[in-house]
């Protein structure tokens, strides 16, 4: 039961996450691209601090040898009222701006002749290809952001996060769960300094070229923890920490990474095939993520780690030549920041 309802629950976080960060930020930024980036930028702030506090207070609660039945209580306890907090800014944020709730075709907003060239055609597409989940990857794979998009889903591929293959191994190399809590805490405090280092670099950078130097960044540090999961055979404790130290700090790339990606996506894709694209997006994201986890059940032995940290280190050097081919020497994203 508590797994189909997780299912669940991942299920309308999924919705509400396509719907909130892929439509509502754009229409309510309208044509302000300093105010989008603003917008993305804290909305993955406050995503990022719930995160950063969850697994401190569950490795708090665990480290103290508290009843496993009581930090499950209080932690769904915290769930619901995160819930209930969200709806309530929500439907503030509905009031707020009336327009996220019109229906299309109340607008009465005029358009040139040009514009609804587009709009029919893109309703035609849709129409013709958006019926399956095949016909969404189509579409998917005509957006200027295809590559950067694909280059992100394969990050997903990557094992050397704060995720639970990670935290299992960690744990069997006999990390206590109160100093696996304040891990997990400082990877979500240096994805917190990711989005700072965006806000930065995006006043004085492009986006292309955050977006490379991001990933470029968590290749460089990623390497520091694939040495040092091959220092296990010396049982030596600076390799745990050498694996600890890349993965923390290689959140700050992929944060400013995300943010990037994302927004440029935003400016790119058209309104009419947004929720495909982003839902496109969400799935293939999902699909890698998946992958990640049967590779997991493969290599299930503690000593293969090392397996599962090299295919992921390549999923990261892949990602890397993507966005180079597809984001940064893109004609398309280069003419649209000159």
């Amino acid at each position: 039961m508590i797994i189909l309802l997780s299912g669940f629950v991942s299920l309308s976080r999924a919705a509400s996450s396509i719907s909130i960060e892929n439509d509502w930020i754009v229409v309510i930024s309208g044509s302000n691209i300093d105010y989008l980036s603003a917008l993305n930028v804290k909305l993955r702030r406050v995503n990022l601090v719930a995160r950063m506090i969850a697994p401190a207070v569950a490795g708090y609660f665990l480290g103290n040898q508290l009843k496993m039945n009581d930090v499950f209580i209080a932690m769904g306890g915290l769930a619901v009222i995160s819930f209930l907090i969200k709806y309530k800014c929500l439907k503030r944020i509905c009031s707020i701006a009336p327009v996220l709730v019109m229906q299309r075709g109340d607008d009465d907003i005029s358009q040139t002749e040009e514009q609804i060239q587009i709009q029919d055609k893109n309703e035609e597409q849709k129409h013709c290809t958006s019926c399956s989940m095949i016909g969404g990857y189509v579409i998917y794979f005509q957006q200027k952001i295809s590559m950067g998009g694909l280059g992100f889903a394969l990050l997903y591929l990557n094992v050397m996060s704060s995720g639970s293959i990670m935290t299992s191994y960690l744990i069997w190399r006999g990390l206590e769960m109160s100093h696996l809590g304040i891990v997990r805490g400082a990877s979500e405090v240096f994805g917190l300094v990711g989005t700072i280092a965006f806000a930065l670099a995006s006043a004085r950078f492009t986006l292309r070229t955050i977006t490379v130097v991001s990933t470029g960044f968590m290749v460089l540090c990623l390497s520091v923890s694939v040495c040092g999961t091959f220092f296990v055979l010396d049982d030596n404790r600076i390799s745990l920490w050498m694996l600890i130290l890349g993965v923390v700090l290689s959140r700050v790339g992929l944060w400013a990474n995300d943010l990037s990606i994302f927004q440029l996506t935003q400016r790119t894709v058209d309104e009419n095939v947004r929720g495909v694209v982003g839902g496109s997006q969400y799935s293939m994201n999902s699909l890698f993520d998946l992958l990640h986890f049967s590779l997991g059940i493969f290599f299930s032995d503690p000593s293969h780690f090392y397996v599962l940290c090299l295919i992921g280190y390549s999923a990261v050097i892949t990602a890397f030549l993507l966005m180079m081919r597809g984001v940064y020497f893109s004609p398309a994203f280069r003419n649209m920041e000159e």
